[in-house]
């Protein structure tokens, strides 16, 4: 049975296998539970009601929360979604194989990184500020340029606020004269992981550090809670300055891209 997500500690059995996508679960389920008519997670239950696998549905977009290979039903769920405009497909390494089959576009590789201890980085000559009034936030990350296509300034407002008071969201930055100009968010949480994303700068003031630092200080809030960090870089360049703060590679995830077909050898 696949049906709207309406608990969430039905995520909880998905968390082990893929912490990265099940911490973004946690944070868009926990904002989006008290509204179902913006829900936008189905998960997939067996006969007794255990979840096999989940699906966050964006305009553009299917992010499957999978520890294996997904249900029969979820497969046919996937694809009449994607006969509706969807132009891409995130997914884990088990799942992969059975997704390119179905849906052979280029697949995107990505590299999951996790840190389990404070991030190494010199003490920031700056101060580093949780924005829970999330001032100049959503345009600082969409003038970066770092966030792809802008979504909605309400819905992401809703969602990111509804995540800071469930506290499945922190989001921080680093201003200059009282603007923001870096941002880091720990966007979701599970028992043991919670996930960093959206970091970014402003091209003017980027290379002074901000960014090191801002996720440095996400790291350090998960290990005070006793939970481990977990993130994904954008590109090679950002995967070593992650490693110099001591992340390290734990696996891979893909985005299959339905619009563009593999490149041959």
């Amino acid at each position: 049975m696949i049906k709207l997500l309406d608990d969430l500690c039905l995520l909880d059995g998905l968390s082990e296998a893929e912490p990265y996508t099940a911490c973004l679960f946690m944070a868009e389920g926990a904002a989006l539970l008290p509204e179902p008519d913006l829900m936008d997670i189905w998960v997939e239950l067996d006969e007794g009601g255990k979840p096999l696998s989940a699906v966050k549905v964006d305009s553009k977009r299917i992010t499957l929360l999978c520890p294996g290979l997904p249900g029969m039903e979820m497969l046919f769920f996937i694809t009449k979604l994607a006969e509706s405009g969807i132009k891409s497909i995130a997914c884990g390494e088990g799942a992969l194989p059975v997704l390119k089959s179905l849906f052979p576009g280029r697949a995107e590789e990505l590299s999951l990184m996790r840190c389990s201890k404070p991030a190494e980085t010199e003490e920031p000559g700056f101060e580093i500020k949780v924005n829970e009034n999330l001032d100049g936030t959503f345009e600082l990350l969409w003038n970066a340029g770092e966030e792809g296509e802008a979504p909605s300034r309400e819905l992401w407002m809703l969602k990111i606020k509804r995540g800071i008071a469930k506290g499945q969201t922190t989001v921080l930055t680093v201003e200059v004269d009282g603007k923001a100009v870096s941002t880091a968010t720990i966007r979701g949480r599970t028992k043991s992981a919670g996930a960093i994303s959206s970091v970014a700068t402003l091209p003017e003031y980027r290379r002074r550090g901000y960014a090191s630092a801002l996720t440095a200080a996400c790291s350090k809030i998960l290990f005070d809670e006793h939970r481990e960090s977990r993130l994904v870089p954008a590109n090679e360049k950002v995967q070593k300055l992650y490693e110099r703060l001591g992340f390290a590679q734990t696996g891979k995830c893909y985005i299959l891209h339905l619009d563009e077909k593999e490149e041959t050898k």
